[in-house]
């Protein structure tokens, strides 16, 4: 069905990261005229997402100057975009097109979008609960973590992918004893190649991190004054704070009342249409049927979010969309950025390159000849150069990515 917005109509966005902000401000620049209200049950403006876990942790008080908000105050404003802060919209009903918020106020829309994002999974187990364990997902943990971190001398990390490793390395910083917990074989195992995982598994233990894989933590005793981590076989581990990092679940409350189909992420088309007429999902939430991933997963990071606004926004004005983009991810931890493009295969071919900078280097992975993903680590030429090539389809192999003398700027040709 196709969607041409007018001056008279309402779109109501429920979520305010960084795929609400982006939705209403690509409605904007595609010329709606309209209303636009932003609801958000958290009481604070949006704030960046990917500092909380670095440079926000990195330094005690940082993060309170306003320094990582996505717009000021003013912004709003001169978008006309009505931003209800604190207002949690719990129910959703598609035929009077209205929303109910948890103070038994409601809103009318004529186009929803759901940008409601994904919650931290909580620790299943005796004592996950305790106040000392921590998650990490908006601008107050970030600032609860933080206040713990002054008085705390060690941490217990549960769950060794980014968000772990990157909040790991900040406590480092800060001086505090850190253990990072891995129920896989290695770090990073859904996310990152094997070689990958053994580079960032060195870092940090070169930083002084104790790193435990293919352990899980059975219970939680929160009884004496550190919190001890029963490993199983009588093996205990004591920590002043323990943060939780195991993944996230999107958060499908609204979208469930609203009887849209969803399963892991709300299914959506490949212009982010909901199975409802009227409504829509956007960023971690979403789980679009074709694009790059084709259904099989959501993408979980700031560019999906962003794409997936600006697709949906010129969907919604009746225009075509762009095509969907190669995903890709970074990282900073230490003193180390990786940026990497594409999903790397559970049975990828990885070819290491060495970049032409001291300690540069990428890792290339390869499916049945044809490249699936570039993991470049203080390479901006080769993710650039890698995420082209994703990107054209311009053939690339494992033997030419192995020999030094080739010339990556190649990849740049058709």
């Amino acid at each position: 069905m196709t969607v041409s917005l007018s001056s008279t109509d309402h779109v109501v966005i429920v979520g305010a990261s960084h795929g609400g902000i982006s939705m209403a401000e690509q409605l904007r620049k595609h010329g709606f005229d309209g209303m636009i209200t932003m609801l958000d049950r958290e009481t604070s403006l949006p704030m960046e997402r990917p500092p909380l876990s670095k440079a926000w942790l990195a330094e005690q008080g940082a993060g309170g100057d306003g320094s990582f908000l996505m717009r000021q105050a003013e912004w709003y404003k001169e978008n006309r975009v009505e931003f209800r802060r604190g207002a949690d919209a719990v129910t959703a009903d598609p035929k009077a097109r209205t929303l109910t918020l948890s103070d038994g106020d409601s809103v009318s829309w004529d186009q929803l979008v759901l940008a409601t994002g994904a919650t931290p999974r909580a620790l299943p187990m005796a004592g996950g609960d305790d106040p000392r364990v921590h998650v990490l997902r908006v601008p107050a943990d970030a600032e609860s973590l933080s206040a713990a971190m002054t008085s705390a001398r060690s941490m217990v990390i549960i769950g060794g992918g980014y968000i772990g490793l990157e909040v790991a390395a900040s406590a480092r910083k800060r001086g505090l004893e850190v253990t990072v917990i891995e129920m896989a074989p290695r770090l990073l195992a859904r996310v990152a190649s094997p070689e990958a995982s053994a580079y960032f598994h060195a870092l940090h233990e070169s930083h002084g991190t104790g790193i435990r894989v293919g352990a899980g933590v059975q219970a939680i005793d929160t009884s004496g004054d550190a919190l001890c981590l029963d490993l199983g076989e009588g093996e205990i581990i004591r920590a002043d704070l323990v943060v939780a990092g195991i993944g996230v679940v999107p958060d499908l409350a609204l979208a469930a009342s609203s009887g849209v189909d969803h399963g892991n992420g709300i299914t959506v088309d490949d212009s982010y249409r909901t199975s409802v007429e009227g409504i829509w999902a956007i960023g971690d939430v979403a789980r679009c049927s074709g694009g790059y991933t084709r259904g099989q997963m959501r993408i979980e990071s700031v560019h999906h979010a962003q794409m997936s606004a600006e697709i949906a926004a010129a969907s919604m004005m009746g225009e075509d969309p762009k095509a969907h983009e190669v995903p890709w991810f970074w990282s900073e931890q230490y003193d180390k950025k990786l940026q990497s493009a594409g999903f790397v295969p559970a049975d990828a071919e990885v070819v290491e390159r060495k970049g032409r900078r001291e300690g540069a280097l990428s890792f290339w992975s390869f499916q049945d000849g044809a490249l699936k993903a570039v993991e470049a680590i203080g390479d901006g030429q080769a993710y650039m150069l890698g995420k082209t090539a994703l990107t054209t389809g311009h053939p690339v192999t494992p033997g030419q990515i192995a020999d030094p003398e080739f010339d990556l700027k190649s990849l740049m040709t058709r």
